[in-house]
């Protein structure tokens, strides 16, 4: 049986995101999937732009070191930067190879779901998710930031953050609206993260997306400082707070982010 798959990728680009950059980055990640170097012709055709301009973001991006172009055929490829940025993120890579077994687990005893947030550089980063046999699967964008005033995967981290750093991250937080469940105020966002303390996971109830529901807990470093979070998404409507069902989506949450914790102390 097909799966009913949503998703959690945004419809549009946010207000006042600059186009340029955003059309310079889609040409970039066209040539980075593409399974072959890329011709001038090719992305004049896939973004529908006039030879001129494609040309210039062409050769802005070779020049900076994220394109390399092959003086022969004239296509277009990976360039030295890119490269040079996989080698600055492997340690964090080889983190999320490590846990995806964990994942794997996590979608698999609660039938939902399973998604991994990193912190890095003082932003909440979706990494790794894992799909449960469910009929039901939420397809996540990885490598996006999680807002850490709605998403429970956000706020699991910064909840378990000395209280310095987690005020540095809210007053750095832009609070953008998502839904009409979503807090906007940094009084509101305090006063949930207190609770995500005292009960040991957050909740995103359709705080980021109508209809979705999502519980973390953070997943704390051998020093005892939270490095990522581990979580389940599903629709609303099939999980509830006192329901059994949300007790034993809870002890698998806690059970999966004990493990990986005394992995890393060992």
């Amino acid at each position: 049986m097909p799966k009913a798959a949503k998703t959690t990728e945004p419809a549009e680009a946010p207000a006042g995101h600059i186009q340029s950059l955003e059309k310079g980055l889609r040409i970039l990640d066209e040539i980075i999937a593409a399974p072959a170097p890329v011709k001038l012709a090719d992305i004049i055709k896939k973004f529908d732009m006039d030879k001129a301009s494609a040309f210039r973001f062409l050769q802005t991006l070779e020049f900076h070191g994220f394109l390399r172009k092959d003086s022969d055929t004239k296509e277009y490829d990976a360039g030295g930067r890119l490269y040079y940025w996989a080698s600055r993120l492997r340690q964090k890579t080889r983190i999320i190879d490590a846990f995806h077994g964990h994942l794997e687990r996590l979608a698999n005893m609660t039938q939902h779901t399973a998604h991994l947030g990193l912190l890095v550089n003082d932003r909440v980063l979706l990494a790794d998710f894992a799909h449960s046999s469910s009929i039901v699967a939420i397809h996540h964008a990885i490598g996006g930031l999680e807002p850490i005033h709605s998403s429970a995967a956000g706020k699991a981290i910064v909840a378990f953050l000395p209280r310095e750093k987690r005020d540095e991250m809210i007053e750095a937080n832009e609070f953008i609206r998502f839904t009409e469940r979503t807090i906007m105020t940094r009084e509101e966002l305090i006063l949930d993260l207190e609770m995500v303390r005292e009960r040991g996971y957050a909740v995103d109830a359709g705080e980021s997306y109508g209809g979705l529901y999502c519980v973390a807990r953070p997943v704390m470093d051998a020093q005892g400082q939270p490095f990522a979070s581990l979580g389940i998404t599903t629709v609303t409507a099939l999980v509830g707070r006192d329901s059994d069902h949300f007790r034993t989506i809870i002890g698998a949450l806690e059970t999966v982010a004990s493990e990986i914790s005394r992995e890393l102390k060992g």
